[in-house]
């Protein structure tokens, strides 16, 4: 083989190894820029939740807080003594205005709500809808044949429950959460 030949196959060699390394690096760095893409996106993902599952739980306190002032002045309307007509007046003006001011509480859950349902995972949003639910129910309990009491200790549970359940999965984000509740 004479000297020309031989540079013609080392110079097509080192030519095919060079585009060979090229295309591995462009694929390494394709990969590394998708991967960076991921992992960003699932910060910012996990970011978003902690701010609606914060959002969600604090919408909730607001309404319970509303739901214990409603049935405070509940309470005072039915006590024993009967109060004369202008504390009975100023008691069900009060009434209606925690009442409003308790429904107007429940429905500010609907935003936070939209929002778990837009982040998910479906796990939180069905711990999220079943705490809508509670807080409903509590304000049901309300009325004259409920038990307001009972009401607001079910919706402190539930709270409770989404909070672990939400917990878990800012915690373990890739994680397949399951929730287990204690029976009493």
């Amino acid at each position: 083989m004479d000297q020309g030949i031989a540079a013609v196959l080392a110079a097509g060699v080192a030519a095919s190894v060079t585009l060979l390394g090229a295309a591995v690096a462009y694929r390494a760095g394709r990969r590394q820029v998708r991967d960076q893409g991921s992992i960003e996106h699932a910060h910012w993902l996990r970011g978003q939740r902690e701010q609606a599952y914060l959002a969600f739980l604090a919408s909730c306190e607001r309404a319970t807080a509303a739901g214990r002032l409603r049935r405070d002045v509940w309470e005072r309307m039915h006590v024993d003594a009967i109060p004369d007509d202008e504390t009975l007046r100023q008691l069900r003006d009060d009434a209606r205005t925690v009442g409003r001011e308790f429904s107007e509480a429940v429905d500010q859950i609907l935003e936070p709500l939209e929002r778990i349902r837009m982040l998910g995972p479906d796990v939180v949003v069905s711990e999220a809808e079943y705490t809508l639910e509670s807080v409903r129910q509590f304000e049901d309990s309300m009325s004259p044949s409920g038990d307001p009491f009972n009401g607001e200790g079910h919706l402190r549970v539930q709270r409770a429950t989404f909070a672990a359940v939400a917990r878990q999965v800012l915690l373990h984000p890739q994680e397949r959460v399951t929730v287990v509740v204690a029976e009493e």
